[in-house]
């Protein structure tokens, strides 16, 4: 992720109109205040901390906050090598920070900034604790020359820096004497030792609650910019098609309507800036935008894909089922293993493409000028908003200035940044700031989905019970379509090659199949490890049904002795199968695995490895009449190194839970004709309040490894915990996500 990229002499500034002593920011990349960012004086806001002279501080986090609360656990790193009071500390974003390096390139200003695939806290482990780290120092020096004493005598408490005869210096009293010290040449931050730890590893809760409940301006949707107009967009609803020709006189008649402006459509042979072409409207406010957006008279081009349906793709991925694909991963002679075999089991499960159906739908405001630019909104890669304001505009990257908001909901939608790329394209065309709004249909119509596909498992078994040979065969749609990936390459989103049991079976294979399709594809929470884990959980279940063995026995039979081995994919470099094993074990026995339930209900278990940390689950379920089912309880065990904010992991492991049950309940896109036709909640079916799961029971392993991030981690084991467990109490697998579909 880099270094701390702040030397010494430009490691501190301080905002003299607020008096606040400013950690961690050198004095060109002085920015605006969030709060009000028009209107700040300069020297108001300060990136990484500001310490105020009433001895508040502000923590300004280099990760966008979409609820997995890295604003609260990113502070408690700084906060805990700070020897800050974690109470008085507060969390606002830290706007985009960029620079030119020697090279002449682009690169961090401060620090990385961005969030996805659960990497904010393992990114910024070491990062933020060294920067807390020498910002004490830095109060240190002060107090030494305020105390006259040796710094050697000095200590620091809940920020107070406090001499050795008990003299205590609050560090906001410090903020001008701190404000002219350097660092020592050749500093090199001393970390704490965990033993005297006190913010890191503790309960906390998250930072901007209150916030969140009582309705502050925090979301995208809430900002506001000086001049903006309200822009909306008219987008084709064929996949890849286009305007042919628009009559837009009832909408220009309209009073409050500016502008009429025709989105071409993006090359559909090369990489998406926007998702689709079509007419945005630009106006006064919302409504007006909206009103005569409604009043378009629209010829489409329903391009390339109007023959495509759900249908048309669950068929293309049968057919390539049934030939070879490409192979990219062997070991050891599977053809042998399977010819040779006592019993050979094969299964094919089912995913269709899913909606990240964030809350909050995408919005952006741009301003486009002649040499420079603003964009802010809901973005998980705020860099990547850069990089595309500055594709469409040219304008130096050092000129546009990006700042996030809080997201309402990402789970890896907004890591792309095609929002920000109509926004730019409407404010460079009609010379004035927009502030794009979209509605939930235009939401849910035009997505980066998850890849949907047919996953194919073989297991060859010997006289034994020992499984000797391993396939793993999907076809699907990729999800680096579009994404400038070479043709043998696009398989390395959707089938990870060092995914367990690969390394455990002697002769293991996977092949992939590319479906074509026009459906642009993105993460989804997770991304691949939501769809394998449930293939591949559900099949050992399978397995251990014909060989009739106990589904936890024969996971850990699988990963067989405690060892590491390597994983070439993100969550790597290893994998460790103890880790593995270790929260099966504890999962099973939280849940006291094997007990007598009641006729019709049951328990089924599952884990998986995600993004370098392990997680398993034990479902609880009650079989109800006509194949439905009730999920009364979850026991998670949950594995993902030190923990910074347990209060953190424990709601993202319930979040997890809920989020991964609704999507196998009932969330499906649906295609016909070459579009999307499930637009709204009432066609596209997130599931109820009176459906998540009462009880969640959660327990994490007390480690001392590095950390790494718990935003994904717990979704992918529930699918198939719940199926095995509705199998258990006397259910029929379904093989199939969702499990309750219309089509079903």
């Amino acid at each position: 992720m880099g270094q701390f990229n702040v030397n010494r002499r430009s490691f501190l500034t301080y905002g003299l109109a607020a008096g606040a002593l400013v950690i961690a920011a050198p004095a060109s990349a002085l920015m605006r205040s969030m709060d009000d960012p028009d209107t700040a004086d300069d020297d108001s806001i300060s990136p990484l901390i500001q310490i105020n002279p009433d001895n508040t501080m502000v923590f300004f986090s280099p990760s966008p906050d979409m609820g997995q609360g890295v604003d609260t656990s990113l502070a408690m790193l700084f906060a805990e090598e700070l020897d800050a009071d974690f109470d008085q500390v507060t969390s606002k974003p830290l706007p985009l920070m960029l620079r030119r390096n020697a090279e002449g390139n682009i690169a961090w200003g401060l620090v990385p900034q961005g969030a996805g695939g659960s990497t904010s806290i393992s990114g910024n482990w070491s990062l933020l604790r060294d920067a807390g780290a020498a910002a004490r120092q830095l109060l240190l020096q002060a107090g030494a020359k305020h105390f006259n004493v040796g710094i050697g005598t000095l200590k620091t408490e809940k920020s107070f820096v406090v001499s050795s005869n008990g003299q205590r210096a609050a560090y906001g009293d410090l903020v001008k004497a701190a404000a002219g010290e350097t660092l020592p040449a050749n500093f090199k931050a001393t970390l704490k030792p965990r033993s005297d730890w006190s913010v890191i590893g503790s309960s906390q809760k998250n930072k901007v609650v209150r916030e969140i409940v009582t309705g502050k301006p925090l979301y995208g949707m809430d900002m506001d910019y000086p001049g903006a107009k309200a822009a909306m967009v008219e987008r084709c609803p064929y996949l890849d098609g286009y305007v042919e020709s628009v009559d837009d006189t009832a909408a220009r008649a309209l009073k409050g309507v500016i502008d009429v402006i025709v989105m071409d459509r993006p090359d559909p042979s090369g990489n998406y800036t926007y998702l689709a072409g079509g007419v945005a409207v630009v106006a006064e406010d919302v409504w007006t935008a909206k009103k005569a957006r409604g009043l378009l008279k629209i010829t489409w081009n329903k391009g390339p894909y109007t023959d495509e349906s759900s249908q048309t793709l669950a068929d293309q991925c049968d057919d390539l089922l049934k030939g070879e694909g490409q192979i990219v991963r062997s070991d050891g002679d599977f053809t042998a293993a399977v010819a040779g075999a006592d019993k050979v089991i094969r299964r094919t499960y089912k995913l269709p493409l899913v909606s990240h159906a964030q809350l909050e739908p995408q919005n952006c405001i741009a301003d486009v000028r002649e040499d420079s630019a603003t964009v802010i909104g809901p973005f998980q890669s705020p860099s990547g908003a850069s990089r595309m304001t500055n594709g469409i505009t040219g304008i130096d990257r050092l000129n546009i200035e990006v700042r996030y908001t809080r997201l309402g909901g990402g789970f890896g939608r907004r890591l792309t940044s095609d929002h920000v790329g109509e926004a730019v394209t409407i404010s460079k065309a009609a010379g004035i700031p927009i502030r794009l709004v979209w509605t939930r249909e235009d939401d849910l119509q035009h997505d980066f989905y998850r890849p949907m596909g047919h996953h194919e498992m073989i297991a060859a078994i010997d006289e034994g019970g020992t499984i000797t040979a391993w396939a793993y065969r999907l076809a699907g749609t990729p999800k680096y379509y579009r994404r400038g990936r070479p043709a043998d390459q696009l398989f390395g989103a959707d089938l990870y090659v060092d995914d367990f049991p690969a390394g455990l079976v002697d002769n293991f294979k996977m092949e992939y199949f590319v479906a074509k399709s026009g459906t642009p594809q993105g993460s989804w929470r997770a991304p691949a490890h939501t769809a394998n884990a449930f293939v591949v959980q559900s099949f050992i279940d399978e397995v251990a049904s014909e060989l009739g063995e106990d589904p936890l026995a024969l996971r850990l039979r699988m990963l067989g002795e405690p060892r590491q081995m390597e994983y070439g994919q993100h969550g790597g470099p290893i994998f460790d199968t103890g880790r593995m094993a270790g929260v099966l074990r504890l999962a099973a026995d939280k849940a006291d695995w094997g007990k007598r339930m009641p006729a019709g209900y049951a328990q089924g278990i599952a884990g998986h490895f995600t993004f370098g940390g392990y997680c398993a689950h034990v479902a609880e379920v009650e079989l109800l009449s006509g194949g439905a089912f009730r999920v009364h309880k979850v026991i998670g065990a949950i594995d993902v190194g030190t923990v910074v904010n347990s209060a953190g992991v424990t709601a993202q492991m319930e979040g997890g839970i809920n989020d991964g049950l609704s999507a196998c309940l009932g969330q499906q896109v649906r295609i016909e004709g070459g579009r999307m036709v499930n637009d709204n909640f009432d066609r596209y079916h997130m599931m109820r309040m009176a459906d998540s799961v009462p009880a969640i029971n959660t327990h994490i392993v007390d480690s001392i490894a590095d950390p790494s991030g718990m935003g994904e981690m717990s979704l992918p084991p529930l699918a198939p915990a719940v199926m095995n467990a509705v199998v258990r109490a006397g259910g029929a697998r379904k093989r199939s996500q969702p499990f309750f579909s219309e089509s079903a």
